[in-house]
């Protein structure tokens, strides 16, 4: 046996080759064994290669099962409780049933890529759009980055190019004329829910969790709570809760637009439920809001003629449209809409057509009046 500067090739009795390389305490480590002395030649000169670049992995560190490093992960992260239940529910939906099982050094591009595509052909056969597997692969790309981080793996498999990307999907558009005969056909305790979702832009669950005290209708202001300022439903057969918002900026207080302020006080008076701490709307049983007792918003939306994939958060993006196409600025935007980054803002400062051509009206008259040459009679 030829004895190597950083390893050895040796022969088994079984009649294979086994490579193995000097580890950083100088004992031999197997690099596993070869059909070929040539392949296990080519092996250890790889492994020796690394090692000098300071790129080189001990394989024995990425024998830890992905499903013991990924719950290990979710330990050792601060994270929302929306947030972290969303977590929970792609790794126990979506990623283990594939990857718990498989040792971190296993996990190969190729192994992602099939279940990436599997993943995308089971959401196109349920009716799903992609944004919920790229959300899904995000995290087990962050999982994987922390693997590497940490030395476990030399690099991570997630390396689909276009996986991961976030798709702005498009959503049904509800127009002014519409959102004003959709008020008048939902049951009267929704109408000043629909409103609210228009003219301030709030989230469908930071509107199920408003409360009596965040309405100042005499400041013409509504505050939501830094803590309990969302309904959450986290689905997965786990309880609803009252929670933090979507994110930091979601604690914020908005001034509610004149249009809207009596029909909302009327509202309240008649179907919110008494005392500061109780619901502004809730169903006729007293329950909160729930994306699951909604019917009154489908038929609202038959009657009205508003596409039927329309969910009354559409009403928040009709309402930021109609910010930015009243002159909001991007951080405007982002303060009414509770963003903490600029892109989702940016969504609704797109150019509509009918806000094109009024920006071209303008223009126009304001180029006319300084044109020099004499009109024609």
């Amino acid at each position: 046996m030829k004895r190597r500067r950083y390893g050895s090739v040796r022969k088994l009795s079984s009649g294979r080759w086994q490579a193995r390389i000097s580890g950083p305490d100088g004992k031999l480590i197997s690099l596993g064994t070869f059909t070929t002395k040539r392949e296990a030649d080519r092996v250890l000169a790889a492994a020796e290669t690394n090692q000098a670049r300071g790129t080189w992995l001990d394989p024995s560190v990425g024998k830890q099962r992905f499903g013991d490093f990924a719950e290990h992960w979710m330990r050792t992260r601060t994270l929302r409780p929306m947030t972290r239940t969303l977590y929970e529910r792609q790794l126990r939906l979506r990623i283990m049933p594939t990857f718990k099982s498989a040792f971190l050094a296993e996990i190969t591009t190729k192994l992602v890529r099939e279940w990436y595509a599997a993943q995308m052909a089971d959401a196109q056969k349920r009716g799903r759009g992609a944004v919920i597997v790229d959300t899904t692969y995000r995290l087990l790309r962050a999982i994987l980055s922390t693997a590497v981080e940490d030395g476990l793996i030399p690099k991570n498999p997630c390396r689909i190019k276009g996986a991961g990307t976030v798709r702005d999907a498009p959503r049904p558009e509800i127009t002014v004329t519409q959102l004003w005969k959709l008020v008048d056909t939902v049951p009267d305790r929704y109408a000043a829910l629909v409103l609210l979702a228009s003219a301030t832009a709030l989230r469908s669950g930071e509107l199920s969790a408003l409360r009596r005290r965040n309405v100042d209708l005499t400041a013409r202001t509504l505050r939501i709570d830094p803590d309990e300022g969302q309904y959450v439903e986290p689905g997965g057969g786990q309880k609803p809760y009252f929670g933090p918002p979507k994110s930091d900026a979601g604690a914020r207080t908005i001034v509610i637009p004149d249009a809207i302020l009596g029909r909302l006080a009327v509202r309240m008076a008649e179907h919110a439920q008494p005392g500061p701490d109780e619901l502004v709307f809730t169903t006729k049983d007293g329950n909160p809001v729930s994306r699951h007792n909604r019917s009154w918003w489908r038929r609202a939306c038959r009657i009205v003629g508003v596409d039927e994939e329309a969910h009354l958060h559409d009403c928040r993006h009709a309402g930021l449209t109609l910010a930015a196409q009243s002159g909001a600025t991007l951080r405007e935007l982002m303060a009414l809409g509770g963003h903490s980054t600029p892109r989702a803002a940016l969504i609704y400062q797109r150019a509509t057509r009918e806000r094109a051509s009024e920006v071209a009206r303008g223009m126009s008259a304001r180029l006319a009046k300084g044109d020099p040459r004499p009109r024609r009679p």
